[in-house]
Formats: structure tokens, sequence, C-alpha cells
């Protein structure tokens, strides 16, 4: 028996995901669906705790909508996974790294777990990202797209309403989990996704406010390259949208991986930092274009 949650605000894609869970969720296995309906009204962890409140069985599904099935009887292969004692969240991607800088899940080949055809919103072209070693995959971070969890184990977690938005809630939600149970991404439910996601300000500003709060201590071997590389991609990504100075480039060093790079890399990072600084007032001078640019293209909504 499984509870699917889905933040709902596009009926075209709601009504096509409901029919397709019913012609392939599995005959027989029992199920709801609780949609709530969330134009812009709450964030999405509001959202999908208030359809948690609402939920009749053990197993829990927190699913996009924009979405569709393409496993035959998935229902029972979900419940079977959560059966399993230890497990947390039940994902289609994720990954078994977390650096220390704020960053997507997807951060490197060498830790993603990912099994999800991912295509457009136009529905008319799509690949199929795999990227797993066994029907089991261990990791941390669990992406948003689909997350399953026995409704005993989100009680003790619950997503962090203070999280406004639609973004970092899994991330947040899935590494708190990790401290207590296993999670996993699985290779025998597979999905198509009708999104490839959107790192805009927002997503960056969540993530930072969840590294800032979030203290967890995760069991793995630090690779120094992917940190290096996290970090690098952090400050790229942040200095797209807020200016070079002094202040910023000191709040970027809170999440500067001192221990966790090697001697030549801190050297590298010297070097950034200083071109960074060289050519602040060039950087800036062309983002602000870019954002102007931007800004004027944009339709004016009344």
């Amino acid at each position: 028996m499984l509870s699917i949650i889905i933040s709902s605000y596009q009926p075209h894609y709601y009504n096509k995901l409901v029919k397709n869970i019913s012609e392939t969720i599995g005959n027989d296995f029992i199920y709801e669906i609780i949609q709530v309906w969330n134009p812009n009204l709450m964030s999405i962890t509001e959202a999908y705790n208030a359809g948690a409140e609402k939920s009749n069985y053990n197993n829990l599904l927190f699913l996009h909508e924009d979405l569709i099935f393409h496993t035959k009887g998935w229902g029972k292969v979900l419940t079977d996974h959560l059966s399993v004692k230890q497990t947390g969240i039940i994902g289609v991607a994720g990954s078994a790294y977390v650096p220390y800088a704020p960053s997507s899940w997807a951060i490197s080949k060498e830790y993603n777990c990912i099994n999800i055809l991912q295509g457009n919103k136009n529905n008319d072209q799509y690949i199929h990202n795999y990227e797993l070693k066994k029907k089991r995959n261990p990791v941390f971070a669990v992406d948003g797209v689909f997350l399953a969890i026995l409704k005993k184990n989100y009680n003790m977690f619950k997503f962090d309403s203070d999280l406004r938005g639609f973004h970092g809630y899994d991330l947040d939600f899935s590494l708190r989990v990790s401290q207590k149970f296993q999670n996993f991404v699985v290779d025998d439910i597979l999905i198509q996704h009708f999104s490839k996601g959107n790192q805009d300000k927002n997503w960056l500003d969540t993530n930072i406010k969840i590294r800032e709060k979030l203290n967890v201590k995760l069991d793995q071997i630090i690779n120094c390259e992917t940190e290096k590389d996290a970090f690098k991609g952090f400050l790229y990504q942040y200095f797209k949208f807020y200016p070079i100075n002094l202040n910023n480039l000191l709040f970027c060093l809170k999440f500067y991986p001192f221990k966790r790079i090697k001697f030549a890399q801190h050297l590298l990072f010297l070097k950034f930092f200083f071109n960074l600084i060289r050519y602040s007032k060039d950087i800036n001078k062309k983002h602000n274009d870019n954002r102007n640019r931007t800004y004027r293209q944009r339709p004016f909504k009344y």
C-alpha cells in the first residue's frame, strides 16, 4: 500500500500522471494519490508535509507531477525496497558523495547514481541517463523528483518548512535522513521526467542556506579533486549572481575546503582569487550588461 503525494499546479501534467500511475503501478496494488494544489501558494516543503498528514498508508512517495512511469508493476517493487531493514529514502537519482561547498547532487560521474529518461517540457525528445553499478546503490543525497520513505521514518525528519520556494528541500531532507538510515538509488524503477531543472539564483541561495544551517557528518572518504571542482563550480555560480567585492569573497571562503584539498590545489585557488580580484571590474560589468539585456528581453507581464 502506498500514499503518493504530489505538489501540483499543472493540470495537464497531473492528469496524465494519474492515468499513467493507474496503468503501471500494478494490478490490485492498493494506493492513494494526494494532490496538494499549489500554484505558488506555499513552499513545496509545506505542501509535502500537508500531504503526508493526510496519508493513510505506511509507505510514502513524494513525486513531481511532470513525469510518467515506464516500469510495469513498480508499486510492489518500491514497497519491497522500502521494507529492507535500515532503508531510508529510495530514489531514482542521487549522489554517493557530498562536497563541502554548496553544489548540485550531480557533482561527479564517479559518484553520480541515476536512472532516468531525461526529457523536456514538450516531451519531444529525451535521453536515458543511467549511471548505476548495482540494483540498490547507497547514496547520501537524493534528487527530489522521486522520494520514497516509510511513514514512520518520515515522521522523524519531515521537510523543513523554513525552506521557502521549490529548491534544496530534497538535499536537506535526504542528508538528515542519511544520519540514521541508508538512502538508495535503485535500477528497477524507470521514470521519464519532462524537465532538466533550473539552477537559478533561488536554487543557489537555498543551497547556501542549507549548507549554513545543516551540520551533518557523512561517512565518506574525502576526494580532493571532487572538492576542488565543487568549490570552483560554486564560485562560478555565485559570481554569476553577485558582484565580486571583498565582502562576497570573504563570504565564499566560508565554504572553502581547507582540509580537503592538496597543497598544489591551494596554490591554484590563490591564483584563481587573484584573477577574480584583478579582473573584478570587467567581470562585474559583463554580468551587469547580461542581466540588463535579459531584463529588457523579458515580456512585460500585467
